[in-house]
């Protein structure tokens, strides 16, 4: 199964400040991410991230209802109905994988993408970045154990904010 990690971020790798707000992004970056998550058709999320999206004002989860949705969490929690819930990235690829899917999408936050950089899970790298720098916040990757060697395949100007970088992971 290829796995795409997709994230927005701001020029300096930030996709969310210290409070968790994505404020600072463009509504470009969400038109993107749909696109993608309807051409792969499904998507996996961490516990934080899936937290925040179902607080966002406005109706976000209706442009993903179509989309599987597997939320990873080591605690138990309630989720939405059309969300599943997966204890570790290789039983959300599981799940996933059983459904027929080929390719995921990863999509955060940054403790769940790290997760999958550490267990050398992740074949492709989409950085949407937005032409703002955030002093502090929360980078792409927590801190851990790992590297990734990426070879640019592709570049791609989305407008005057967005630049998407596409990158493959050597491995």
């Amino acid at each position: 199964m290829k796995v795409i990690l997709s994230m927005a971020v701001s020029a300096n790798g930030i996709i969310a400040t210290k409070t968790g707000s994505e404020d600072f992004l463009y509504s470009g970056n969400w038109v993107r991410f749909i696109e993608l998550a309807r051409k792969v058709g499904c998507i996996i999320w961490g516990r934080k991230t899936y937290q925040q999206v179902i607080s966002w004002e406005g109706d976000y989860l209706k442009d993903i209802q179509d989309i599987k949705k597997v939320i990873i969490s080591r605690s138990s929690i309630q989720l939405k109905e059309g969300f599943i819930l997966a204890s570790f990235p290789e039983e959300a690829l599981e799940i996933l994988r059983k459904e027929g899917f080929k390719e995921v999408i990863v999509t955060g936050g940054s403790k769940t993408n790290m997760e999958f950089a550490k267990r050398g899970l992740i074949d492709e790298v989409i950085l949407d970045v937005n032409s703002i720098i955030i002093g502090e916040g929360i980078s792409v990757f927590a801190q851990g154990s790992f590297d990734m060697k990426l070879e640019l395949i592709e570049s791609v100007r989305v407008n005057e904010n967005i630049l998407e970088l596409r990158y493959m992971v050597v491995k």
